[in-house]
């Protein structure tokens, strides 16, 4: 579907230092600042443009742990519609499905390895393709999120927060993870 068709709509997803921002397709329009608090819940804060007073959805990190490993962290979304777990499906070292209830698109699910691949996609539960983000490192520029289906404004904050959240927790644990095997 993607590839062969143009998106409807794509956000550009740029790394501001301690902020990000996601600008809508003419790469100039602010939609999104993201600000990340990590010793308080909620640890990912996801602001409309950049009015703190204007909150389009939270992420906050719970880790867990199997057979004395570290795992991939499950999620609590706050969300318009309400509060929301982003779900880690799969086996013990699996991260490539993490699946959610969105109050507009219904039960969709977050596939794929952005650290080995640096493409995600949120998929329906009929397999069809919602939205990708695509990695693109040019100048702050660092992704991509192409949405090729129609979304309200809910439904974009559904997508901004839990793709942020599942970027920002592959980002976090694939660090942890090599920082715990250089010390070990």
């Amino acid at each position: 579907m993607f590839g062969s068709t143009k998106p409807l709509r794509t956000l550009n997803v740029h790394d501001k230092g301690s902020i990000h921002t996601i600008l809508d397709t003419d790469d100039a329009t602010l939609l999104y600042t993201i600000h990340w608090t990590p010793n308080s819940a909620s640890h990912m804060t996801v602001f409309h443009t950049d009015d703190r007073n204007n909150i389009a959805g939270t992420a906050t990190y719970h880790a867990t742990k199997k057979l004395g490993i570290s795992t991939a962290s499950n999620i609590t979304l706050g969300l318009p519609s309400g509060t929301v777990s982003l779900n880690k499906e799969g086996g013990l070292f699996s991260s490539d499905k993490r699946t959610f209830r969105s109050a507009e698109l219904g039960e969709v699910h977050w596939k794929g390895g952005y650290s080995e691949t640096g493409f995600m996609k949120l998929v329906d539960a009929n397999g069809k393709s919602l939205v990708e983000y695509k990695a693109q490192r040019v100048g702050s520029k660092i992704g991509t999120l192409e949405i090729d289906t129609e979304l309200g404004q809910e439904g974009l904050d559904e997508v901004v927060v839990s793709g942020i959240a599942m970027l920002s927790e592959e980002a976090t644990s694939m660090s942890a993870t090599a920082a715990a095997i250089s010390t070990a």
